[in-house]
């Protein structure tokens, strides 16, 4: 187990990897949002085991790797061709967690990488329009940003947000990755997914509040070759609390 570092665009990023060249099964895994690749650890130590070379980079503006712009999907996709590219990554098997997968579907539609399969777990893509309810909450709390200095204004501002489910918003405390987000959050990928040919696994579970399993059944129709896998008793997060269980639904749908 190794973290190493590489340069892409004069940027350095960080990744972690096994480097077991024997194996003949390679998989880039993309962590969550706003986490790292510590989170997978324990999911590519199961998986190395057997026989997997699994490669998981910090995401620019995540940890050890920094941001020098604001990106949006396709800089990222173009991001991870560079990375594919600067460790001779071949019909590998690529794997997003979340909010990432958006950028998957940029990838697959320009055919520049030589993707094996594709494996999609509680991954988010279906722009869903906010209720009225949470439309109101929004515009307040964009409001109050003008007085965010002011301790109570932004404690009521990070109560809207998070009434709308914006968690993920509050937690950044760069304007860079910040404005990242909202051009993640604000694009529909539907249309494109219909166009996406490599073999998809999809993994969801059942009752998950941040990506719900009805996305994950639409993305499900819209892929010809995909499987959906429902998990029972999981949680969004499934990679940090039962690693195990995760690792091995991978393993059998290989």
């Amino acid at each position: 187990m190794e973290k190493e570092k590489l340069i892409i665009w004069n940027l350095e990023v960080s990744y972690r990897t096994f480097k077991k060249e024997w194996n003949n099964k390679k998989m880039l895994i993309i962590h969550w949002w706003w986490w790292s690749s510590d989170s997978w650890i324990k999911v590519w130590e199961n998986l190395s085991k057997n026989w997997i070379d699994v490669i998981i980079p910090d995401y620019p503006g995540f940890w050890d790797t920094k941001i020098d712009k604001i990106y949006n999907i396709e800089d990222y996709a173009l991001f991870i061709e560079s990375f594919a590219k600067e460790l001779n990554l071949e019909n590998f098997i690529l794997m997003w967690h979340s909010n990432w997968w958006r950028i998957s579907i940029e990838l697959e539609n320009r055919w520049i990488l030589k993707i094996k399969k594709l494996i999609l777990n509680n991954s988010a893509g279906i722009k869903r329009p906010l209720s009225k309810k949470q439309r109101i909450f929004w515009l307040i709390a964009k409001c109050f940003k003008i007085f965010k200095k002011i301790p109570w204004v932004n404690y009521l501002r990070n109560f809207f947000y998070r009434a709308i489910w914006w968690h993920d918003y509050l937690a950044l405390n760069n304007e860079l990755i910040k404005a990242t987000f909202l051009n993640m959050i604000w694009s529909d990928s539907k249309e494109e997914i219909e166009k996406i040919k490599t073999e998809t696994l999809l993994i969801w579970w059942e009752n998950d509040t941040y990506t719900p399993l009805k996305d994950g059944k639409i993305m499900n129709n819209l892929i010809k070759k995909s499987k959906l896998i429902i998990l029972d008793w999981e949680k969004h997060g499934i990679h940090l609390q039962n690693p195990d269980r995760l690792a091995k639904t991978i393993l059998e749908n290989l």
